[in-house]
């Protein structure tokens, strides 16, 4: 479920409260390899809801981010999805922080 990060938050509080695990892996990538499936898969082995945030960056894309964001959707595990505006690490960061303390992206 592609999520805005206020409706994230809320999910991610309401999970938490229900004793859910949440984990974080934050994504930067054209088209989607295998390799990122693997580190969604693994993430989301380890996790009750997996939030992944993709990050778009400022270099041209073959697709848009919202493809991007899609297609990581349809990853088996991945509860929620967050796109991350390009030039702002920082903020992943902060995010990642809220949503999963503790928990490296």
């Amino acid at each position: 479920m592609i999520l805005s990060e206020a409706d994230l938050v809320a999910a991610v509080t309401r999970d938490r409260a229900a004793g859910k695990r949440i984990g974080f892996v934050g994504l930067s990538f054209d088209l989607l390899r295998v390799g990122e499936v693997r580190r969604i898969q693994a993430a989301a082995a380890e996790a009750d809801r997996l939030v992944v945030a993709v990050v778009d960056d400022e270099r041209p894309h073959v697709m848009t981010i919202a493809d991007r964001a899609e297609l990581v959707d349809s990853v088996r595990g991945v509860a929620y999805v967050i796109v991350c505006p390009a030039g702002r690490p920082d903020e992943v960061a902060a995010l990642a922080a809220r949503i999963a303390p503790g928990v490296r992206s």
